[in-house]
């Protein structure tokens, strides 16, 4: 255990902002800085950092604390690890106690500092190997050093050898007292039938794959036999230390540079990055030859926005990932493409023209993905007109995934001089796919706003005083409560999202997943029973020919528009337009409404606390940050909702 005051001294010295800033783009806003959360997907920014009080706050997944609870977060380290690891980068000596937990936590936690110690022993074995014994000098030290890398950078890399013998590194662990229960968990060796260990590498040449912190958490090995029927290269499972969709080889190398040029170049291979960075492009990570995962992208907004994908001279390569870069443009990423000439890879050509000319080329022949994307796919199409209208169709759902209007615009007019389409029939197709886009988006907007008020008051009352104070009923009135039903009545099962939910699926998730959303008007009583007591819908005819003549007539009045809105489902909480063509808009502005009737109650009751006498200054200062949150999260919800009454 870590003596308190030895905590204080180390929090006190820490700049939270530099240790979150190592994971995070930050920017700064007022006395604050904002970026986007590092634990859950978002693009609107809702993770703040308070480096006055030494604070970060996620307003969206409610992740919070200081630098050390940051560090546990993101690391997945324990309490002691965390602390240790800003000690030791700030230069604080710990005072810690000999006081041993044997809670389940805890354990856990050594299990992964053994698995992380394995790693770390085989890491340094491999090296050894490469340059200490015969057999790495001959076949693995000549390897590297034919693909151009220096003996700095091979040092530089970790990268190492491992021997043809079935259980060279199983023998010198046992002879080093390590576990091979813990050597198998750390994906080192493998166990046979009758219980003994072999070595899951052998003969090859290994790279090392750190996370971003820097740790060896995974090894790649290359096969040196060429009769080795096995895969050219070999990945170390998944373990608690090395998850693959969550890593990017070389972004623990590469990160400063890609703040510092504020982009990155993406490759497909291991020796890409290394001889990129080795002719001094520092900012350049691959994907180790798999599509890319939104781990991976996450990874990659923490540092930059901008990506350029450098493809090799490969066609049938670079249509078998094309489909993976929609997500980068989908998480709000700039995406360009450089294609290498056929035949070449970014190792390869790199080395042949040297670093700066190669700097060079790719600056030079950097194109838009979706300029990429239309010359490969319309060339594709032999000038066939159902297939062409098919390429066409494909190009402009990825168009549809960029935000910027002015973007798009630029976009489509390049592709309809490519296509030779007339530019208004592109306009006309992309508007029918960003109308499908924005209901998706508005309906991920639901559910974050959701989560930001489930946040209420947590980070400054842990008694739970402020969230007590700001329960409100968000219906409570007929024309709401009844509104909600005559959707389901008209469209409940109308299709709502592309994973096959319907309009009820939706509707009643809202319902029943919070309890704000609470019916007082008897009919609607009544209605909610009705759903709960069948479990699902349903069905319109089940209300129509209700034997409660009170159900009856009211269904009947909706289905035969003899039930109108009332003035307030106008002027109130919901806009106007015709339903038919925009059920899914209605259905997600009615809980949009309802969202902000929430935080509006949420901002009165933070405002009366503040006319109360007696609170603390550092209390004031939190509810002062809360609010603005609350204030941000009403203007984007108005934002969303537009000031103007709609009509199609």
């Amino acid at each position: 255990m870590i003596v308190q005051s030895s905590l204080d001294q180390l929090l006190n010295t820490v700049s939270i902002e530099d240790v979150v800033g190592d994971y995070v783009s930050l920017k700064r806003s007022g006395s604050r800085y904002k970026g986007c959360c590092p634990f859950h997907d978002e693009k609107t920014p809702s993770f703040v950092v308070t480096p006055s009080i030494g604070i970060y706050k996620c307003f969206g997944c409610q992740k919070g604390g200081n630098a050390i609870q940051f560090l546990m977060d993101i690391e997945n380290l324990s309490f002691v690890e965390s602390a240790r690891n800003l000690a030791k980068r700030y230069g604080v000596d710990l005072m810690e106690t000999t006081t041993e937990n044997q809670d389940v936590y805890q354990e856990q936690q050594r299990q992964k500092e053994s698995l992380q110690a394995a790693v770390d022993f085989a890491q340094q074995f491999f090296v050894d190997q490469l340059f200490d014994s015969e057999e790495g000098k001959s076949i693995g030290l000549p390897y590297f050093k034919e693909r151009g890398f220096t003996v700095d950078t091979i040092k530089k890399w970790g990268l190492g050898y491992s021997p043809e013998s079935w259980e060279a590194l199983s023998q010198v662990a046992h002879s080093k007292g390590y576990n091979p229960e813990v050597m198998v968990k750390a994906g080192l060796l493998k166990q046979r039938d009758n219980g003994s260990h072999y070595d899951l590498f052998r003969y090859r040449v290994m790279f090392s794959i750190h996370a971003v912190t820097g740790k060896v958490i995974g090894f790649a090995g290359r096969k040196m036999s060429s009769t080795d029927p096995s895969p050219k290269y070999v990945n170390s499972p998944e373990t608690d230390l090395y998850k693959k969709s969550d890593v990017l080889f070389g972004l623990y190398q590469a990160k400063n540079a890609m703040k510092k040029f504020d982009k990155v170049y993406m490759t497909e291979g291991y020796t890409d990055v290394i001889t990129l960075h080795q002719s001094g492009i520092e900012n350049v990570v691959a994907s180790s030859g798999t599509a890319l995962t939104p781990g991976q992208i996450k990874l990659l907004k923490r540092f930059t926005t901008n990506v350029t994908v450098v493809y090799d001279g490969d066609m049938a390569g670079i249509k078998a990932s094309i489909r993976g870069i929609d997500l980068l443009l989908q998480e709000g990423l700039n995406v360009r493409v450089v294609p290498l000439p056929e035949g070449q890879d970014p190792d390869s050509y790199c080395q042949s023209l040297g670093g700066e000319a190669f700097l060079n080329y790719l600056n030079a022949h950097e194109e838009t993905f979706i300029f990429f994307k239309a010359k490969l796919l319309i060339d594709d199409t032999k000038n066939d007109p159902l297939r062409k209208s098919d390429a066409v169709r494909e190009i402009l759902k990825s168009v549809a995934l960029i935000n910027d209007p002015l973007k798009r615009s630029a976009l489509t007019q390049q592709l309809a001089s490519i296509c030779d389409i007339d530019q208004a029939t592109l306009l006309q197709e992309l508007s029918v796919l960003l109308k499908q886009q924005q209901v998706k988006e508005r309906q991920d907007f639901v559910k974050e706003v959701a989560a930001a008020i489930d946040a209420s008051g947590v980070a400054f009352s842990p008694e739970g005083e402020v969230k007590d104070r700001i329960q409100v009923n968000l219906l409570g009135h007929r024309d709401q409560e009844l509104a909600l039903f005559r959707l389901l009545l008209l469209f409940a099962e109308q299709p709502f999202s592309e994973e096959g939910n319907t309009v009820f699926d939706f509707v009643w998730g809202e319902l029943q997943g919070d309890p704000n959303l609470a019916m007082e008007d008897s009919l609607a009583v009544k209605l909610h029973g009705e759903i709960e007591q069948a479990g699902s819908w349903p069905g319109a005819q089940h209300f129509i020919h209700h034997l409660d003549t009170e159900i009856a007539a009211w269904a009947a009045g909706v289905m035969a528009d003899g039930h109108p809105l009332s003035p307030a489902y106008a002027e109130n909480f919901i806009d106007v337009m015709d339903e038919a063509m925009a059920y899914k808009e209605q259905v997600i502005n009615m809980f949009l409404h309802l969202r902000r009737k929430k935080v509006d109650a949420m901002i009165e009751n933070l405002l009366e606390m503040f006319k109360e006498e007696g609170a603390e200054p550092e209390s004031v200062d939190l509810m002062m940050e809360y609010l603005a949150e609350l204030n941000d999260l009403k203007r984007q919800i108005a934002a969303k909702l537009g000031n103007s009454v709609s009509r199609i």
